[in-house]
């Protein structure tokens, strides 16, 4: 470790392009230099992970798929993170979520620091139990709106101290454009004047796709409308086939992942993003921070940032009906597009910059480094324990050493019969 900087790990499965990878992107480029970052892929790079690659930060790709099939790979995490020995581990997406953290809190890692990134209704119960134990060695668990701190809080009962409202931020260079509104739209074959809306996303079922479809091919209103489609995902050729049925084949183009956002955002008219469930996410901040009108589905963070009617407009989820009305009514009234695309730029380039997110992000780790966070309960029922502070967690493992080198032995079998946190923690019958 390079002296007198603080070494962090960014760990999730794969960095594949969205908004969590994103966030690790500008926490890499961005840090203060009193940090020292390494990002780990549990699976796979991704494309965003070639991007950190090129900032310089070290990155390593462990190629694993841990699961309940293979418990084995959380032990080679647990390698990496002993071989690495960073002071703060922070985990993004589900499973640098579950078994990311486990391994972090096997290894011993001083401080733990998960993130949520989304509303999952739909979440397994035994992941949501998963974390709900993982609470108890975990720091904090930065959420990015607070809709999800309050479902957060409730679906995996954590305690609310531990849990903190950080906002995603966008990089607003990326809004920088290297050709003509004009040109790109001709690149794609639509002309000039043509109405284009656009949606930025991965093509999921979160994202509802196929509402927007509906839409287009249900209002008679929008049937000179362009939609351009930027992304990827599992649903591509399922999205393509239900073009094809809804004959929008001539007005629909799949761009596919694509970086050159500022470019594709000039050429759009209309921003529209019709999540199922969500976040707070990037592509609809970058979208506002362009001065793009946008249309967006009432859920999660989103209303924490599009006011329905100033800085844009807001629909049910689920309901084509309604977001084929919303489409209408700004592609049919230029001067509330340009009203409401004001409205939002000014309302998000305050709040959203990177440089706001990277200084919430590191005052939360000067934080836990310096002083010892409250204790708090962090399991309901029967049988409450307490999470130890930093300064617990190294009280803990120096009382082991000096019982274990005094006895020669590691544990003795009395030892071994008491919960395993307590026999980390220096806590029990046997802590002197």
């Amino acid at each position: 470790m390079t002296a007198g900087r603080i070494r962090v790990v960014y760990l999730a499965h794969a960095f594949q392009v969205g908004g969590a990878e994103e966030m690790v992107l500008n926490l890499v480029r961005h840090l203060p230099e009193r940090f020292e970052p390494h990002v780990c892929c549990i699976h796979e790079a991704g494309p965003i992970g070639d991007e950190i690659a090129r900032t310089g930060t070290p990155i390593t790709v462990l190629g694993l798929n841990p699961g309940l099939r293979r418990p084995w790979d959380v032990a080679r995490i647990r390698r990496y993170l002993g071989e690495t020995r960073p002071q703060i581990v922070h985990t993004f997406l589900l499973t640098a979520s579950l078994y990311g953290r486990l391994a972090a809190i096997l290894a011993r890692v001083p401080i733990l620091i998960g993130t949520e990134v989304n509303i999952y209704e739909n979440k397994r119960g035994r992941h949501a139990m998963a974390e709900r134990l993982l609470m108890a060695g975990t720091d904090r668990v930065v959420v990015s709106a607070q809709s999800v701190r309050d479902f957060y809080i409730r679906q995996v009962h954590a305690d609310p101290a531990k849990v903190e409202v950080i906002y995603n931020a966008v990089d607003w260079s990326t809004l920088h454009t290297t050709m003509t509104r004009e040109s790109l739209r001709a690149s794609l074959g639509i002309a000039s004047d043509a109405p284009v809306a656009g949606i930025i996303a991965r093509l999921t079922a979160q994202k509802a796709h196929r509402h927007l479809f509906d839409a287009l091919a249900a209002t008679p209103a929008l049937a000179d409308v362009q939609l351009l489609v930027v992304g990827d995902g599992d649903l591509r050729d399922d999205l393509r086939v239900r073009v094809e049925a809804l004959r929008l084949s001539s007005r629909v183009h799949f761009l596919g992942a694509r970086r050159d956002l500022g470019n594709l955002l000039a050429a759009m008219d209309v921003f529209v993003l019709p999540s199922l469930w969500e976040g707070l996410p990037l592509s609809l901040v970058l979208a506002m921070g362009a001065a793009v009108p946008v249309v967006a589905t009432s859920v999660a963070g989103i209303p924490e940032v599009v006011h329905d009617g100033r800085t844009g407009m807001l629909v049910p989820p689920a309901d084509s009906l309604a977001l084929g009305h919303a489409l209408s009514r700004l592609f049919g009234d230029a001067g509330l597009r340009q009203r409401i695309g004001r409205e939002a730029r000014a309302e998000v380039l305050p709040r959203f910059g990177v440089d706001g997110y990277v200084s919430a992000v590191t005052r939360l780790y000067d934080r836990l480094l310096s002083k010892d966070p409250p204790p708090s309960a962090t399991l309901s029922g029967p049988s409450l324990h307490l999470m130890p502070s930093v300064k617990q967690k190294a009280q803990g493992r120096g009382q082991c050493a000096e019982r274990s080198a005094k006895r020669k032995v590691v544990t003795t079998k009395a030892e071994r019969r008491q919960p395993r946190r307590h026999r980390r923690w220096g806590w029990g019958p046997s802590a002197k």
